[in-house]
């Protein structure tokens, strides 16, 4: 009997801590994951307004947010870490195309193509 209540509080504790790293694994990686998730959502709303042909005062928000949160990337990846070279081409590589997206509707559909390209890049090389 007492070997028995021995395992059965074994495999409490052991289930307990294993759900305890695992949150803690999951926070770690927290940060990169929310700010990917509004770049994400700000990207769709920018491609849907212009793929809808309603482009307007909105759309431009989601372009002004997109480039604001263009800066955090590495940050929210590395932390206090330097980057890899490949990452920061990558991240470059998007920081031009929000940079060279014009603050008007007219021309803006190609930047949003050069946008999303680098977006992808980027995910196809570090998912």
């Amino acid at each position: 009997m007492r070997k028995l209540v021995l395992l059965l509080l074994g495999l409490a504790v052991g289930i307990v801590g294993t759900a305890n790293v695992l949150n803690a694994l999951h926070r770690r990686d927290a940060y990169p994951r929310g700010l990917m998730d509004v770049m994400q959502h700000h990207f769709a709303a920018l491609r849907d307004d212009l793929r809808a042909n309603r482009c307007g005062p909105a759309s431009l928000e989601h372009l002004k947010v997109l480039r604001a949160l263009d800066g955090e990337i590495g940050g929210a990846v590395y932390g206090e870490d330097t980057p890899d070279a490949p990452f920061r081409e990558y991240e470059q590589r998007l920081r031009d195309a929000l940079t060279s997206a014009p603050a008007e509707c007219t021309g803006l559909a190609p930047a949003a193509d050069k946008i999303g390209a680098a977006c992808e890049d980027c995910h196809r090389q570090y998912r």
